[in-house]
Protein backbone atom coordinates (compact mmCIF):
# COMPACT_ATOMS: atom_id res chain seq x y z
CA UNK A 1 0.00 0.00 0.00
CA UNK A 2 3.13 2.25 0.94
CA UNK A 3 4.66 1.79 -2.63
CA UNK A 4 0.98 2.65 -4.50
CA UNK A 5 0.38 5.48 -2.43
CA UNK A 6 3.59 6.86 -3.64
CA UNK A 7 3.68 5.72 -6.89
CA UNK A 8 0.15 8.00 -6.75
CA UNK A 9 1.97 11.14 -5.30
CA UNK A 10 5.16 10.97 -7.99
CA UNK A 11 4.01 12.04 -11.03
CA UNK A 12 1.75 14.97 -12.34
CA UNK A 13 4.90 16.53 -13.54
CA UNK A 14 5.29 13.81 -16.24
CA UNK A 15 1.67 13.65 -16.78
CA UNK A 16 0.93 17.45 -18.04
CA UNK A 17 4.17 17.25 -20.27
CA UNK A 18 2.99 13.70 -22.01
CA UNK A 19 -0.59 14.80 -21.87
CA UNK A 20 -0.51 18.29 -23.07
CA UNK A 21 3.59 18.26 -24.39
CA UNK A 22 2.94 21.85 -24.95
CA UNK A 23 6.85 23.18 -26.65
CA UNK A 24 8.03 26.43 -26.50
CA UNK A 25 11.18 28.45 -26.39
CA UNK A 26 12.38 31.12 -23.98
CA UNK A 27 11.59 33.74 -25.98
CA UNK A 28 9.14 36.48 -25.32
CA UNK A 29 5.28 36.37 -26.03
CA UNK A 30 4.30 37.85 -29.27
CA UNK A 31 1.09 38.92 -30.15
CA UNK A 32 0.02 36.79 -33.21
CA UNK A 33 -2.21 38.62 -35.96
CA UNK A 34 -5.59 38.01 -35.69
CA UNK A 35 -7.62 35.31 -38.04
CA UNK A 36 -9.19 37.09 -40.83
CA UNK A 37 -13.09 37.33 -41.46
CA UNK A 38 -13.35 34.67 -43.77
CA UNK A 39 -15.55 31.64 -43.62
CA UNK A 40 -14.21 29.16 -40.91
CA UNK A 41 -12.31 25.73 -41.87
CA UNK A 42 -14.26 22.68 -40.65
CA UNK A 43 -14.04 20.29 -38.04
CA UNK A 44 -11.87 17.96 -39.34
CA UNK A 45 -9.61 21.21 -40.82
CA UNK A 46 -8.86 22.33 -37.60
CA UNK A 47 -8.48 19.24 -35.86
CA UNK A 48 -5.84 18.36 -38.46
CA UNK A 49 -3.72 22.26 -38.13
CA UNK A 50 -3.97 21.34 -34.31
CA UNK A 51 -2.45 18.19 -34.81
CA UNK A 52 0.44 19.15 -36.79
CA UNK A 53 0.93 22.36 -34.27
CA UNK A 54 1.73 20.01 -31.67
CA UNK A 55 3.34 17.09 -33.21
CA UNK A 56 7.03 16.99 -32.73
CA UNK A 57 9.27 13.97 -33.60
CA UNK A 58 11.81 14.42 -30.57
CA UNK A 59 11.41 16.89 -27.40
CA UNK A 60 13.46 17.81 -24.51
CA UNK A 61 12.65 19.95 -21.65
CA UNK A 62 13.08 20.96 -18.25
CA UNK A 63 9.46 21.42 -16.11
CA UNK A 64 8.06 22.83 -13.17
CA UNK A 65 4.99 21.76 -11.55
CA UNK A 66 2.86 23.84 -8.95
CA UNK A 67 -0.07 21.65 -7.21
CA UNK A 68 -2.22 23.43 -5.05
CA UNK A 69 -4.48 21.38 -2.42
CA UNK A 70 -6.74 23.08 -0.15
CA UNK A 71 -4.58 26.78 -0.16
CA UNK A 72 -1.35 24.41 0.31
CA UNK A 73 1.29 24.64 -2.47
CA UNK A 74 4.01 22.05 -3.30
CA UNK A 75 6.37 22.60 -6.19
CA UNK A 76 8.19 20.06 -8.46
CA UNK A 77 10.52 19.93 -10.81
CA UNK A 78 11.82 17.65 -14.00
CA UNK A 79 13.88 17.15 -17.25
CA UNK A 80 12.28 14.86 -20.11
CA UNK A 81 12.80 13.66 -22.83
CA UNK A 82 10.49 12.37 -25.71
CA UNK A 83 10.47 11.02 -29.02
CA UNK A 84 6.34 11.04 -31.00
CA UNK A 85 3.47 9.71 -28.77
CA UNK A 86 4.64 6.47 -27.61
CA UNK A 87 8.29 7.37 -26.11
CA UNK A 88 9.02 9.73 -22.73
CA UNK A 89 11.90 9.58 -20.24
CA UNK A 90 11.34 11.99 -16.92
CA UNK A 91 13.64 12.28 -13.96
CA UNK A 92 12.59 14.64 -11.16
CA UNK A 93 15.23 17.11 -10.17
CA UNK A 94 13.21 18.74 -6.62
CA UNK A 95 15.18 17.34 -3.44
CA UNK A 96 12.52 15.39 -1.98
CA UNK A 97 11.88 13.38 -4.97
CA UNK A 98 15.30 13.36 -7.11
CA UNK A 99 16.00 10.49 -8.95
CA UNK A 100 12.72 9.14 -9.53
CA UNK A 101 12.64 8.57 -13.01
CA UNK A 102 9.41 7.47 -15.47
CA UNK A 103 9.61 5.52 -18.86
CA UNK A 104 7.09 5.34 -20.88
CA UNK A 105 6.93 3.06 -24.04
CA UNK A 106 3.59 2.47 -25.88
CA UNK A 107 0.79 2.25 -23.44
CA UNK A 108 3.37 0.92 -20.73
CA UNK A 109 4.46 3.05 -18.19
CA UNK A 110 7.35 2.88 -15.13
CA UNK A 111 7.95 4.49 -12.16
CA UNK A 112 11.23 3.94 -10.69
CA UNK A 113 12.01 4.92 -6.92
CA UNK A 114 15.41 5.40 -5.64
CA UNK A 115 15.30 5.01 -2.31
CA UNK A 116 13.88 1.53 -2.09
CA UNK A 117 15.83 1.04 -5.31
CA UNK A 118 12.19 -0.79 -6.75
CA UNK A 119 10.45 -0.12 -9.94
CA UNK A 120 6.52 0.14 -10.61
CA UNK A 121 4.39 -0.83 -13.63
CA UNK A 122 1.07 1.26 -14.18
CA UNK A 123 -1.32 -0.32 -15.91
CA UNK A 124 -5.62 -0.77 -16.10
CA UNK A 125 -7.43 1.26 -13.88
CA UNK A 126 -4.68 2.49 -12.05
CA UNK A 127 -4.38 4.51 -14.62
CA UNK A 128 -7.28 6.95 -14.35
CA UNK A 129 -5.89 7.74 -10.70
CA UNK A 130 -4.54 11.34 -9.97
CA UNK A 131 -0.46 11.56 -10.29
CA UNK A 132 1.43 13.20 -7.98
CA UNK A 133 -1.56 14.00 -6.09
CA UNK A 134 -2.59 16.25 -8.84
CA UNK A 135 -5.20 16.91 -11.42
CA UNK A 136 -3.96 15.19 -13.76
CA UNK A 137 -4.21 11.09 -14.03
CA UNK A 138 -1.85 8.39 -15.50
CA UNK A 139 -4.19 8.12 -18.49
CA UNK A 140 -3.13 11.50 -19.66
CA UNK A 141 0.01 10.74 -19.43
CA UNK A 142 -0.65 7.86 -22.14
CA UNK A 143 -2.58 10.20 -24.59
CA UNK A 144 -1.47 10.64 -27.77
CA UNK A 145 -1.98 14.12 -29.49
CA UNK A 146 -2.79 12.68 -32.56
CA UNK A 147 -6.55 13.71 -32.12
CA UNK A 148 -7.53 13.05 -35.24
CA UNK A 149 -7.45 9.16 -35.05
CA UNK A 150 -8.88 9.05 -31.82
CA UNK A 151 -11.69 11.38 -32.15
CA UNK A 152 -14.88 12.26 -34.46
CA UNK A 153 -14.82 16.59 -34.72
CA UNK A 154 -17.96 18.81 -35.07
CA UNK A 155 -17.68 22.56 -35.10
CA UNK A 156 -20.24 24.19 -32.48
CA UNK A 157 -19.72 27.84 -33.83
CA UNK A 158 -16.97 30.78 -32.41
CA UNK A 159 -16.32 31.99 -29.05
CA UNK A 160 -13.92 34.83 -27.52
CA UNK A 161 -11.81 33.38 -24.56
CA UNK A 162 -9.16 35.89 -22.91
CA UNK A 163 -9.45 38.37 -26.09
CA UNK A 164 -9.15 35.80 -28.60
CA UNK A 165 -11.34 34.37 -31.45
CA UNK A 166 -11.63 31.05 -31.13
CA UNK A 167 -13.32 28.22 -33.03
CA UNK A 168 -15.27 26.07 -30.63
CA UNK A 169 -14.58 22.19 -31.66
CA UNK A 170 -16.34 19.27 -29.95
CA UNK A 171 -14.81 15.74 -29.99
CA UNK A 172 -16.66 12.68 -29.57
CA UNK A 173 -14.19 9.02 -29.28
CA UNK A 174 -14.00 6.69 -31.74
CA UNK A 175 -12.13 4.11 -30.03
CA UNK A 176 -11.79 2.82 -26.78
CA UNK A 177 -8.15 3.62 -25.82
CA UNK A 178 -9.35 7.50 -25.70
CA UNK A 179 -9.22 8.94 -22.64
CA UNK A 180 -11.83 10.87 -22.40
CA UNK A 181 -15.77 10.27 -24.29
CA UNK A 182 -16.02 13.56 -25.23
CA UNK A 183 -14.06 16.98 -24.87
CA UNK A 184 -15.17 20.33 -26.06
CA UNK A 185 -11.40 22.78 -27.04
CA UNK A 186 -11.78 26.73 -27.68
CA UNK A 187 -8.88 26.41 -30.18
CA UNK A 188 -7.26 29.83 -31.11
CA UNK A 189 -8.75 30.47 -34.74
CA UNK A 190 -5.15 32.46 -35.94
CA UNK A 191 -2.18 30.36 -33.37
CA UNK A 192 -4.53 26.48 -33.55
CA UNK A 193 -3.63 26.25 -29.75
CA UNK A 194 -6.45 24.91 -27.40
CA UNK A 195 -7.11 28.15 -24.97
CA UNK A 196 -9.34 26.27 -22.89
CA UNK A 197 -11.02 22.50 -22.72
CA UNK A 198 -13.63 20.57 -20.67
CA UNK A 199 -13.11 16.37 -20.24
CA UNK A 200 -16.09 14.00 -20.07
CA UNK A 201 -16.85 10.86 -19.01
CA UNK A 202 -19.18 8.29 -20.60
CA UNK A 203 -21.90 9.60 -18.31
CA UNK A 204 -21.77 12.75 -19.53
CA UNK A 205 -19.85 13.87 -16.43
CA UNK A 206 -17.72 16.72 -16.61
CA UNK A 207 -14.43 15.44 -15.14
CA UNK A 208 -11.99 17.89 -15.88
CA UNK A 209 -11.01 21.34 -17.14
CA UNK A 210 -7.76 23.16 -18.45
CA UNK A 211 -6.93 27.29 -19.19
CA UNK A 212 -3.72 28.33 -21.25
CA UNK A 213 -2.53 30.66 -19.26
CA UNK A 214 0.98 31.64 -21.66
CA UNK A 215 1.65 30.87 -25.21
CA UNK A 216 4.75 31.67 -26.66
CA UNK A 217 6.16 30.89 -30.25
CA UNK A 218 8.91 28.87 -31.26
CA UNK A 219 9.92 28.96 -35.05
CA UNK A 220 6.90 28.80 -36.90
CA UNK A 221 4.57 27.21 -34.43
CA UNK A 222 2.80 28.75 -31.23
CA UNK A 223 2.60 26.28 -28.14
CA UNK A 224 1.14 26.40 -24.62
CA UNK A 225 3.75 26.87 -22.05
CA UNK A 226 1.87 27.46 -19.06
CA UNK A 227 -1.62 25.44 -18.13
CA UNK A 228 -3.96 25.17 -15.59
CA UNK A 229 -5.56 21.67 -15.08
CA UNK A 230 -8.89 21.10 -11.76
CA UNK A 231 -10.32 18.30 -11.74
CA UNK A 232 -13.77 18.52 -10.90
CA UNK A 233 -14.17 15.45 -8.89
CA UNK A 234 -12.27 16.65 -6.36
CA UNK A 235 -12.82 20.22 -4.24
CA UNK A 236 -9.98 23.04 -3.55
CA UNK A 237 -7.52 21.90 -6.39
CA UNK A 238 -5.15 22.69 -9.46
CA UNK A 239 -2.45 22.14 -11.00
CA UNK A 240 0.10 24.52 -13.31
CA UNK A 241 2.38 23.44 -15.28
CA UNK A 242 5.52 24.89 -17.10
CA UNK A 243 7.85 24.00 -19.40
CA UNK A 244 10.91 25.76 -20.24
CA UNK A 245 14.15 25.43 -22.35
CA UNK A 246 12.39 23.40 -24.94
CA UNK A 247 14.54 21.64 -27.98
CA UNK A 248 12.32 20.54 -30.38
CA UNK A 249 13.96 17.91 -32.88
CA UNK A 250 17.11 17.32 -31.42
CA UNK A 251 18.95 13.99 -31.57
CA UNK A 252 17.98 11.70 -28.56
CA UNK A 253 19.99 8.72 -28.01
CA UNK A 254 17.91 5.73 -28.52
CA UNK A 255 19.19 4.24 -25.02
CA UNK A 256 17.38 7.52 -23.13
CA UNK A 257 14.24 4.97 -23.81
CA UNK A 258 15.32 1.94 -22.24
CA UNK A 259 14.72 -0.09 -18.42
CA UNK A 260 18.66 -0.05 -18.15
CA UNK A 261 17.94 3.99 -18.56
CA UNK A 262 15.13 4.27 -15.78
CA UNK A 263 17.38 1.71 -13.29
CA UNK A 264 21.00 2.87 -13.74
Amino acid sequence: MKRYAISRAFGALLAASFAALPAAAAAAQVPAPAPSAAPAPSAGEILARLDANMSYRDIRYSGRMEITIGGETRYKTMTAVARGSDKAFAEFTNPEDRGTRYLKLGQNLWIYFPAEQDTVKISGYLLKEGMMGSDVSYEDALESQDYKAKYRASLGGRAVVDGRECYVLRLDARVPSAAYDRRVMWVDAGRYVVLKEDMYAKSGKLIKTSSTLEVRRIGDRWYPTRTEFVSKLRNDTKTVFDMSKIEIDVPLDDRQFTMAALTR
